[in-house]
């Protein structure tokens, strides 16, 4: 194992969709102490998702606070949710809530600028979507034109946090290349994109390369954290670049899958392709210089907690009956339930915002089993969609799962039967907060690269491997030529 003479302690702050974590590490990886808080996000209707930004910043403090308290910390990595915004006026004063990830108010503004799609797939590696914070941005100029009089910068939750705690607006080339705003091969806002969108190059973060220091905590901020003030921020990237890294995708030829709130399937390239299909979406990665190939899935673990709650109501919480009664459905065998699993819009493979979530082949005998299976079944269907798509572009060898979904065993063996694809979980569940660690690592200089610090960190896992069953895979593909012709009917 590496030493370094001078040992440091790393508090990495993963900022999710439902949930902050901060995790203190030492540089051999080891976990010191964490802190989870929970949070959710406001469904005021089918398109509109929001949060007061505030409530990172205060769990945030909650976080650094309580750790702060038994362990001195040396350095803050951040790793974030990506695509939400915020504006904020000339003090950083947010003018309204974030318009998170997940809201679709912007789908009109995506379908209008989809006349330029082939200028902004070939400079940012991604279709026009509503996912991605540019066509946010141009939502809010529009519709909300005396919060746009007011904005001085427009920023996503990390940069908001970047700024509180170092008074810097910065940001990393994997959050930049979430916007459609920047180019891929520049790796600097783009003149051109920044036209189509109506945004303007001053209203942005200035661009860093991942890994970087962002600054140095604020006296003031520190005194609030109850910690040493001038300590590194370093920025460690997008969750999801960071999980791959945590997951192994540190190099070609390993896919690294999240299965969070959504889901999310990454693979590593070393070099930018010379032409990307439409249904799959390149990032920078959190290693420097490299880049990800991405699809994803809207819903994932949000479904599975909508049905635990939907179906099994007082007993939502009762796992082990769940699972259970999911085996046992899955042994039988005998359920012609079908779901297209498009709760909150379709994404990769084919983008469309408007396809939702349907449920058929029910009957009166169906049961609250049989009914998470095929949700379930639906979810990996498109997950395999995706695996496809990317096998495309690297032969994948190594499949690696972490994520909420992943807790279950029985969930697992139906994803391998269905991927047909030996899924390796290591014993860690926090794919995304040793990713962090492991960019920081390299970023402070205590490790030489990341890959060496990925195998200095992770590689003495103890891992479980999930093995598909030929039998069981065989006969998923007459379902998935159901759902496809399910899709082909109501939305095509």
């Amino acid at each position: 194992m590496y030493r370094n003479p001078n040992p440091a302690n790393i508090l990495v702050i993963d900022v999710g969709t439902s949930s902050m974590r901060g995790i203190l590490y030492n540089e051999f990886g080891e976990r010191l102490m964490s802190h989870q808080i929970r949070y959710h996000p406001l469904h005021l209707s089918d398109i509109e998702v929001e949060q007061d930004i505030d409530d990172f910043k205060r769990t945030l403090t909650t976080i650094v606070q309580m750790i702060g308290e038994k362990y001195k910390i040396y350095a803050i990595a951040l790793t974030s949710q990506r695509s939400s915004i915020v504006p904020v006026d000339r003090d950083g004063y947010p003018l309204m809530n974030t318009i998170m990830w997940q809201d679709r108010r912007n789908s009109q503004i995506c379908e209008e600028l989809a006349q330029f799609n082939d200028i902004i797939k070939a400079k940012t590696g991604a279709k026009v979507n509503s996912v991605f914070s540019g066509s946010k941005m141009t939502w809010i100029k529009r519709h909300c034109p005396h919060i746009a009089a007011k904005t001085y910068k427009y920023v996503n939750i990390p940069e908001y946090l970047i700024h509180y705690m170092t008074d810097q607006y910065v940001t990393d080339v994997t959050y930049a290349s979430r916007s459609h705003l920047m180019n891929l091969k520049t790796r600097q806002w783009d003149d051109e994109l920044l036209d189509i969108f109506g945004i303007k190059e001053e209203e942005l973060c200035k661009i860093q390369e991942v890994g970087s220091i962002c600054g140095y905590l604020l006296d003031e901020v520190a005194k609030e954290f109850g910690i040493d003030g001038g300590i590194p921020i370093i920025t460690s990237g997008g969750d999801q670049q960071c999980a791959a890294v945590g997951n192994g995708a540190c190099h070609e030829g390993v896919l690294s899958l999240v299965e969070g709130t959504g889901a999310f399937l990454i693979t590593q390239t070393d070099t930018l392709p010379e032409t990307i299909a439409d249904n799959v979406i390149c990032n920078c990665a959190s290693v420097p210089g490299k880049y990800t190939l991405e699809t994803n899935v809207l819903t994932c673990g949000s479904a599975y907690d909508w049905c635990r709650h939907t179906f099994y109501g007082d007993q939502a919480e009762d796992y082990q009956l769940i699972n259970q009664e999911l085996r046992y459905e899955y042994i039988q065998n005998t359920s012609k339930a079908r779901v297209l699993p498009y709760f909150q819009g379709r994404s990769t493979p084919k983008w469309n915002p408007k396809a939702t979530a349907t449920f058929t082949n029910m009957s009166l005998s169906t049961t609250r089993a049989e009914l998470l299976r095929a949700v379930l079944e639906g979810i990996f269907i498109e997950l395999n969609a995706n695996i496809k798509q990317l096998q495309k572009y690297v032969d994948i060898q190594e499949a690696f799962i972490s994520g909420g979904l992943t807790k279950s065993s029985i969930i697992n063996q139906m994803q391998s039967d269905i991927f047909n694809l030996p899924l390796t979980l290591s014993s860690d569940a926090e794919s995304t907060a040793r990713g962090a660690l492991v960019v920081a690592l390299a970023g402070l200089g205590i490790c030489p690269d990341v890959e060496f610090a990925y195998q200095e960190i992770c590689g003495q896992d103890t891992i479980m491997i999930y093995q598909p069953e030929a039998s069981k895979h065989q006969q998923y593909q007459q379902i998935i030529e159901e759902l496809e012709e399910l899709y082909k009917k109501l939305y095509e």
